[in-house]
């Protein structure tokens, strides 16, 4: 009887173990049937050049593949890699700059404080004056039209919202979303002056107009 009992025990959990076994193989098998669209590439793009919406399409990968790629042709137009994509590349996820830089310009990086920031992110366009700090000379206009590519809080991180938050909210002790350092784009001819400026924290931003 004892027997007995042990035997249809056993079989009841071979056959539980079994319809668990094959559950999860369903299921995993279900999951990889599911597909999600992501960006790529259709040609080699230079980077901080930037991305045309002829240069990338959509394909088919499975979600579990697409996970940490760009999804939204729309996220990537009208920015630039920070480093060359080849044809055919998937593109991740923070791979990408807000905006491109122009040719015949660089990135000279400013320290500015709360009031001389402009409250300016990425894709605004500046104009940027250097002061006197006996305040004998006045201000003088060193650079007219910057676009911003890079705005950053004393931590490093990007800011990329304290234009919709507005002042108020910026003022904060360090590691706040307030600009502490501020990436412009420079014609090259202009660039000592504001470097100058810059080592000698001088720079005062003036918002003046958006990106183009």
């Amino acid at each position: 009887m004892n027997r007995r009992v042990i035997i249809i025990v056993s079989l009841v959990l071979a056959v539980l173990f079994t319809l668990l076994l094959v559950r999860g193989v369903n299921a995993r098998y279900a999951e990889l049937k599911k597909t999600v669209d992501v960006v790529r590439t259709t040609g080699f793009i230079p980077a901080g050049s930037e991305i045309k919406p002829g240069q990338v399409t959509t394909v088919r990968v499975p979600e579990i593949v697409g996970k940490d790629l760009i999804r939204d042709p729309k996220d990537v137009i009208g920015k630039a890699p920070k480093v060359s994509l080849v044809g055919g590349q998937y593109i991740f996820q923070g791979t990408l700059e807000p905006v491109a830089r122009k040719p015949g310009t660089v990135e000279v990086h400013v320290p500015v404080d709360l009031s001389g920031s402009a409250f300016a992110v990425a894709g605004d366009v500046v104009d940027v004056y250097a002061f006197s700090r006996d305040n004998s000379g006045g201000a003088s206009l060193i650079c007219k039209g910057a676009r911003v590519l890079h705005a950053y809080d004393q931590t490093g991180s990007e800011v990329s919202s304290l234009e919709k938050k507005g002042p108020a909210q910026a003022v904060a002790p360090p590691g706040s979303k307030a600009p502490a350092s501020i990436g412009l784009e420079v014609p090259g001819d202009v660039v000592p002056a504001v470097v100058q400026a810059a080592s000698q924290k001088r720079i005062y931003l003036v918002k003046s107009g958006p990106a183009d």
